[in-house]
């Protein structure tokens, strides 16, 4: 190759992806090219674009890549299925849409771990400000309301909501209006990624407002087999179309933002990743770079089930004579049960054996899901509660199995691997069923069903976890940034160490897990990313504010029940 056919080539089309080509290409100097591993995610398609429809997506050939990791040691050797998004705006296309920052104390911890500073919570604020358009957000609260993600507060209303929030108080919760301005240990509606009655995924709300710019041009469909290098300077990539046919790209400067599993798996194909376990492989090192698919993280969550006593949950969805009335008001109206998440609510709670920061995470659905083993039957009224642990300091890997890129990489987690793992499950699974048996939620209950009442002692609830723990679909920190041996980029530029043209912006790059769901914090490392490799100077940081807690009266006005027309139109998220 000679010249250059760009001056960025970035790979993958997901959150960091779609925000860095909408950035970059500000500049109609700059030529951009984005290739995606998946296809266009076509206006027209519910099964990505219904918010209600999230599950269709999950597990589909079309817009996951269906990974599978290896046998979990802590979780009975059980394989587990960890969905990513495989289509233009990546999982922001087929998660859950819910927006969480994290807590203020991820942000410094992560300023210590890095060694930079600029990674502190008053250096990323101004970016979660910049990235957010809250629809109705008054002003002075500290939440963005120009930026181009859309993000609507979950209404959060019916019978089975109102003894929700009710039941945090009764249970000596904060419940507050917004977990992501200054606390996050407390109950509220949440933050979703919808406009219109549609999903508002990263490519929706980063990508199509300016795909016309003539110096943006995106490709789908396009696997990519490895960065190309000349010595240790990255020059381009190289990529396989549908029809099969191989292309080289030479590009000033590469970017990685394939995600936590796509980007060590694309370092690694390319030489850059632990010198030995390559070489065994056959394939040529370019640099030794031993944390390349080290410190891989992910949440882990279970599922509390209960039957509703009374017809006011959201099962009656499920009958596909409604799905037509259901579609048509959120498509045309931007309302009804079709246009949200129904999981609407949630907080963060302290267990017994928190370290400085609310280490639980309950979210509420009004209706019950085909979750685990003794799941109740989907088509009864009946409610659940999601459970994650956050702080878990379990760490995993992600390591290339093949030379082959289509092969999948191996991927494990050793869930439960951390000694205090058990006392935050045992005591999070017990603070959930204080919750939920609150008197608020009296008049509803009609019975717990998952686990069931003859899960009750520490071990019995151990071993539910084992059999039945699901992923929390937040994998990251699989390429770390930071400055010491197991680090692999620079935190002040996000370029990979011992190699030159060559960054990583997408989850990956994140040194710990937030204590949330990541679609917010990657979006935020790609607009911090973006004025880094422009070469723009930082947005200042925001002096540090008295932290203020405006809590929401109680709800004990709970309106009167009524059978609801919400519910799901497919299974899981």
């Amino acid at each position: 190759m000679s010249g250059t056919d760009c001056d960025f080539v970035i790979i993958g089309g997901g959150p960091a992806g779609c925000i860095l080509a909408n950035r970059l290409t500000a500049d109609p100097s700059v030529r951009v090219l984005l290739l995606e591993a998946g296809g266009p995610d076509h206006w027209w398609d519910l099964r990505i674009q219904l918010p209600v429809a999230m599950g269709f997506p999950v597990g589909s050939r079309s817009f996951d890549w269906r990974y599978e990791s290896e046998p979990e040691p802590g979780l009975g050797a059980r394989r587990l299925h960890h969905p990513r998004g495989k289509v233009l705006g990546g999982s922001s296309s087929i998660n859950g849409m819910i927006y969480q920052r994290g807590n203020r104390a991820d942000y410094d911890r992560w300023a210590a771990e890095t060694g930079s500073k600029t990674w502190d919570y008053a250096h990323c604020e101004p970016y979660f400000r910049k990235l957010e358009g809250n629809v109705g957000e008054p002003r002075g609260t500290g939440r963005g309301r120009n930026g181009p993600q859309a993000l609507h507060r979950g209404p959060a209303e019916g019978p089975i909501f109102d003894a929700f929030f009710e039941a945090a108080h009764q249970a000596g919760y904060k419940v507050v209006p917004d977990l992501n301005d200054d606390v996050q240990e407390a109950f509220s509606p949440l933050d979703q990624a919808v406009r219109g009655g549609r999903r508002a995924s990263a490519a929706a709300s980063y990508l199509h407002p300016v795909e016309h710019r003539p110096n943006l041009e995106v490709r789908c469909h396009a696997i990519v087999s490895k960065v190309l290098f000349e010595g240790t300077r990255a020059v381009g990539v190289r990529y396989r179309d549908r029809d099969g046919e191989t292309h080289d790209v030479r590009a000033s400067e590469t970017i990685l933002s394939a995600g936590a599993i796509g980007t060590p798996q694309i370092l690694q194909l390319s030489g850059v990743g632990d010198g030995e376990h390559l070489r065994g492989l056959g394939i040529r090192v370019v640099h030794h770079l031993p944390g390349v698919g080290e410190s891989l993280q992910d949440h882990l969550a279970v599922h509390i089930q209960h039957r509703c006593s009374q017809p006011v949950s959201m099962s009656g969805i499920r009958r596909k004579a409604k799905w037509p009335g259901v579609v048509l008001d959120a498509v045309l109206f931007g309302k009804g049960p079709g246009a949200r998440n129904p999981m609407q609510a949630g907080g963060f709670v302290s267990s017994d054996f928190a370290e400085g920061e609310p280490d639980l995470m309950f979210l509420l659905a009004p209706l019950a899901m085909r979750s685990a083993e003794g799941s109740m039957e989907v088509s009864a009224h009946g409610y659940q509660m999601h459970v994650g642990v956050m702080q878990s300091k379990a760490r995993g890997s992600v390591r290339i199995a093949s030379p082959i890129p289509v092969v999948h990489p191996k991927i494990v987690l050793n869930f439960l691997s951390d000694p205090k793992d058990r006392n935050r499950w045992v005591n999070g699974i017990e603070r959930a069923r204080h919750l939920l048996g609150q008197p608020a939620f009296r008049h509803l209950d009609g019975g717990e069903t998952l686990p069931g009442p003859f899960v009750r002692g520490g071990e019995e609830v151990m071993a539910w976890v084992r059999r039945t723990a699901r992923v929390g679909l937040h994998l990251a920190c699989s390429a770390p940034m930071g400055r010491g041996e197991a680090a692999v980029v620079d935190p002040d530029t996000l370029r990979v160490h011992g190699v030159d043209g060559l960054r990583v912006v997408d989850a990956s790059v994140m040194p710990s897990l937030t204590n949330a769901h990541t679609l917010a914090p990657t979006m935020m490392i790609a607009e911090k990313a973006a004025d880094m490799i422009i070469g723009n100077g930082p947005l200042p940081p925001l002096p540090p504010k008295r932290l203020r807690l405006v809590e929401l009266p109680q709800r004990l006005d709970a309106r009167p029940a009524s059978p609801s027309r919400t519910s799901l139109l497919a299974d899981t998220w």
